[in-house]
């Protein structure tokens, strides 16, 4: 695969998990990775406490936004990674072109419950999760690999990082 490596995160809302993966990947990849985030049913705004966590890791945030994934219905991405959690019964997104497709389904943070200790806690977890998967990614030698390969090392990533 040739770099920049573009990658989109999908959801539903895309106000927690793909802004996380769309900001961590940008950020790991220095360049290597060009990510976008998107949501099948936006909230039209970004989960505060997800742009908090990121703050607090360094990551830089820019300006991100909960759109519409027709919004980016005209882009080529290399890879779509779904970051719902179909276990949880959410539906996940479906991206209709010739994309490498993986899931990488993570329960959503903006549903934790509990004391603000708690809810904090959810979303480090959630962090933690997105950033040990595409630390893999960029340690990827991704100009050796062609489409099956990526898509077979991006699953075996999430098989691997599953319970952490």
């Amino acid at each position: 695969m040739k770099t920049p490596l573009k990658l989109l995160f999908l959801c539903t809302a895309n106000s927690c998990r793909s802004i996380l993966g769309e900001a961590l990947a940008n950020h790991l990849g220095e360049g290597r990775l060009l990510a976008r985030s998107a949501g099948s049913h936006p909230s039209g705004q970004v989960n505060a406490r997800a742009l908090a966590v990121l703050e607090r890791h360094g990551v830089p945030v820019g300006e991100p936004t909960s759109k519409s994934m027709d919004d980016l219905g005209d882009q080529w991405f290399d890879v779509v990674i779904t970051v719902c959690d179909a276990a949880a019964g959410e539906a996940c997104p479906v991206w209709l072109s010739e994309s490498a497709k993986v899931h990488w389904g993570i329960p959503d943070p903006a549903a934790a419950q509990g004391d603000e200790a708690h809810i904090q806690a959810v979303f480090e977890d959630t962090y933690a999760r997105l950033r040990a998967r595409l630390e893999e990614v960029v340690a990827l030698d991704l100009e050796a690999l062609n489409l099956l390969g990526l898509t077979a090392a991006l699953q075996k990533i999430h098989r691997d990082q599953g319970d952490h």
